[in-house]
């Protein structure tokens, strides 16, 4: 067997390494690579800690081509290097939200970051507009667990940042069976369901076509896990309540023939037992 210390290693390869594992963990948490060459001459200079800083214009889910109605942020990311090597880690970043056209309105929050991973780019801009994300989280104990997070932008602790609530498995949410029980038009395309599945679990405004008074009409859905449900916008973002949007087994009892609708809505209940959406 073949043993090495660590400090026998070239400083150059491990430097290399290094700069290309935090490059890659930039790129998966959704910074891209604009930073790469910021971030190799900040290692190179030796210092015991940097910070790098990003700017993303969000466009408007509802007018992609308004460049006045889009949400900026601003990202701070901070490096440090090791007491014992040689080698950076990229511990936590800050971001800063500012919403189109309120300059005061500005909200931030701070994300650590554990082995290269954590809270995305987009998650942390969709967190900061006030909707939920579902991530897996090591507990306290060790323990891995999925959980539901959601800022509570109305209560803020001055060194800690604003409250974070989640929501994890026992709470009864479930984003599968919420989607499945509304009247959603596009959710037989292949791959649509998927598609909005992922896009909802990292938080976006997903666009979506949805029935209400029986009316086919479009825009937007988020999830909604604090009170387990989905949240619905029209095309202009203004909030359709989602108890006025038209559900599957509802819809089913309206449309089916007279002599058929108890059929219909026993074995939707059935179904309901069964645990439709695990």
């Amino acid at each position: 067997m073949v043993s090495f210390n660590i400090n026998q290693i070239n400083p150059f390869i491990m430097n290399e390494n290094n700069l290309e594992y935090l490059q890659n963990n930039l790129k998966y948490l959704g910074f891209g690579e604009s930073l790469n060459q910021q971030l190799k001459e900040s290692i190179d200079k030796a210092l015991p800690q940097f910070t790098l800083r990003l700017d993303i214009t969000m466009p408007a889910v509802n007018a992609k081509d308004k460049p006045e109605l889009a949400d900026n942020i601003q990202y701070q990311l901070d490096f440090s290097k090791s007491k014992e090597t040689d080698l950076y880690f990229f511990n936590k970043y800050q971001a800063f939200l500012e919403p189109a056209g309120k300059p005061y309105d500005t909200v931030d929050q701070i994300f650590f970051i554990n082995k290269g991973k954590g809270v995305t780019a987009k998650e942390s801009y969709n967190l900061l507009s006030g909707r939920a994300v579902n991530k897996d989280v090591v507990l306290k104990n060790g323990e891995k667990a999925n959980m539901w997070l959601k800022l509570d932008l109305s209560e803020r602790d001055p060194e800690k940042g604003y409250t974070v609530k989640n929501y994890g498995e026992n709470y009864g949410f479930s984003l599968a069976s919420s989607v499945d029980k509304f009247v959603l038009p596009d959710i037989d395309k292949p791959g649509f369901r998927d598609q909005l599945m992922k896009s909802l679990e990292r938080g976006n405004l997903h666009e979506v076509s949805f029935s209400k008074d029986g009316k086919e009409m479009k825009g937007f859905v988020a999830a909604n896990p604090q009170f387990k449900t989905l949240d619905f916008y029209d095309h202009n973002l203004r909030s359709v309540y989602s108890k006025a949007v038209d559900l599957k087994e509802v819809s089913a009892k309206v449309l089916a023939p007279d002599d058929k609708k108890e059929a219909v809505v026993e074995e939707a209940t059935v179904e309901k037992k069964t645990g439709r959406g695990r």
